[in-house]
């Protein structure tokens, strides 16, 4: 159902001052964004807590095998189901998309929750689970991309990670108290929470124009945006839109627009895969999720249990930061803030790790060091690394192939979740020094990457990103 003006909640269906306008999309990308919270439970969902009794013993006296793949078989889930979803999400609507994704999302927990001593059921909760977190790191940025005005739209892309952080401090938290049914069962209503709140909020207008639903657009921007938003200029705007698509899929390879075009697009696309990589490769999901573990093994004096509590509130705060910023400083500035300082980060934990092995930190009160430089690595990943490179490829590659290059993009993005993750415990066991240098290098290349070549999108429309593009291009030729 698409908000209409005589709802209740819109209170007469009456919009006034320049506040309403802009709350009302973010808003709406807030509610789409709880189903990230709903993915957050499924990331730390298993970060093994200190106390094995607490959460339930079943699921920690499994071998290390079928430990580490409880941890990892959501993220085959993830770069699974977020293959389809562009192209499903337009097919059958963003809105109805996002609703269905609850299922999933409720039923996988639901099945952990019923048979949290059988390992192959659990795996399957885990992996229906991943399938929504899949989709939903593709949906939600498409839905809350196009709600958006220019202005506000860095803050409605950020709600996708800060929800997700938001996800990770309750699953910390609740798992430290409850038992492993009772988690199972309140990270189970969390969807159903989001599929009641979501029910009232607008279809993507863009959806509904490109649909042929002229009305229920009309009627989505006006809630949107209020009574006096100029509904025909944005119609043109859309159908201007698709015109360049329509364009460029009668452009032959042999034109010479066309051949500079495709160049443009290529640019975006390697940028976008760069993000990507970036975001991954410095080996924030595995910190995340064996959070505990690598308290324990750092010889921290600070209890494992209350350290990965710490970490996760600063998390929230620092993606909290995040959104208060992303639309004042910029995507570029955030980006390498947050990569610099990441760099540093792992570089300390880089030295840690030798000083600890030969022997410099033995009964010394620098043990309490890796909490400090994880709080610190986190918060930072969270302020640009960690929400910028969902969002931001969106605004790269623009409107006319983002359903499907969104697609393959996050499809990426888990893949490359899933190596890290079943990378980490082997190595941070048997070459930490290996494993904290390695991304300390990644790292370090990733920020001349953003240095040099990721262009600012902040407050740009799609024309002015593109012309972004063409001066890179022409630099860099």
């Amino acid at each position: 159902m698409v908000f209409g003006e005589k709802h209740p909640l819109l209170a007469n269906g009456k919009l006034s001052g320049k506040n309403d306008s802009s709350c009302r999309p973010l808003l709406a990308s807030f509610v789409a964004s709880i189903l990230s919270f709903a993915s957050g439970t499924v990331v730390a969902g298993w970060s093994a807590p200190a106390n094995p009794s607490v959460v339930g013993e079943t699921i920690f006296m499994l071998t290390k095998a079928e430990s580490s793949w409880v941890v990892s078989i959501y993220v085959i889930g993830s770069l699974v189901g977020a293959l389809p979803t562009g192209y499903m999400s337009q097919s059958i609507g963003r809105k109805k998309f996002l609703l269905l994704l609850a299922i999933p999302m409720s039923l996988g927990w639901a099945l952990i929750m019923a048979f949290d001593d059988n390992v192959n059921i659990i795996y399957t909760g885990r992996l229906l689970c991943g399938l929504a977190v899949g989709a939903i790191t593709v949906a939600v940025p498409l839905y809350n991309q196009e709600i958006a005005s220019d202005a506000c739209r860095g803050r409605g892309g950020v709600f996708l990670d800060f929800m997700l952080c938001v996800g990770i401090l309750y699953s910390y938290m609740i798992s430290a108290v409850v038992g492993l049914s009772m988690f199972s069962l309140t990270c189970s209503l969390i969807p159903v929470v989001f599929a009641i709140l979501f029910a009232f909020m607008p279809e993507s207008p863009a959806y509904l124009y490109h649909a042929g639903r002229y009305e229920e657009a009309r009627t989505s921007l006006k809630w949107l945006y209020g009574e006096d938003f100029d509904v025909m200029a944005q119609f043109d705007t859309y159908a201007k839109i698709r015109g360049e698509i329509d364009n460029a899929s009668r452009v032959a390879s042999t034109d010479i627009n066309g051949f500079y075009s495709k160049r443009i697009y290529a640019k975006a696309i390697v940028l976008s895969i760069a993000l990507v990589t970036i975001q991954r490769l410095s080996g924030a999901g595995a910190i995340i999720q064996y959070i505990v573990k690598l308290f324990k093994i750092s010889g921290s004096s600070i209890e494992p249990s209350t350290a990965s509590i710490i970490t996760g509130t600063f998390q929230v705060l620092a993606s909290g930061a995040s959104i208060l910023l992303v639309d004042r400083v910029g995507r570029r500035k955030l980006l390498l803030a947050s990569s610099s300082v990441v760099v540093v980060c792992l570089a300390m934990l880089t030295l840690y790790f030798y000083c600890l092995k030969i022997g410099l930190l033995a009964n010394s009160f620098l043990k309490i060091m890796p909490v400090f430089i994880v709080c610190t690595y986190i918060s930072f990943f969270r302020l640009g690394l960690g929400p910028i490179p969902w969002f931001m490829t969106s605004e790269l590659l623009g409107s006319e192939r983002e359903n499907i290059a969104q697609s393959i993009l996050s499809s990426y993005s888990w893949t490359l979740s899933f190596f890290i993750m079943k990378t980490f415990v082997p190595f941070v066991d048997n070459w930490p020094i290996a494993l904290w240098l390695g991304y300390t290098v990644i790292s370090v290349v990733g920020f001349v990457i953003i240095l040099f070549f990721i262009p600012e999108t902040n407050n740009k429309n799609q024309e002015q990103i593109q012309q972004a593009l063409t001066k890179l291009n022409q630099w860099s030729s």
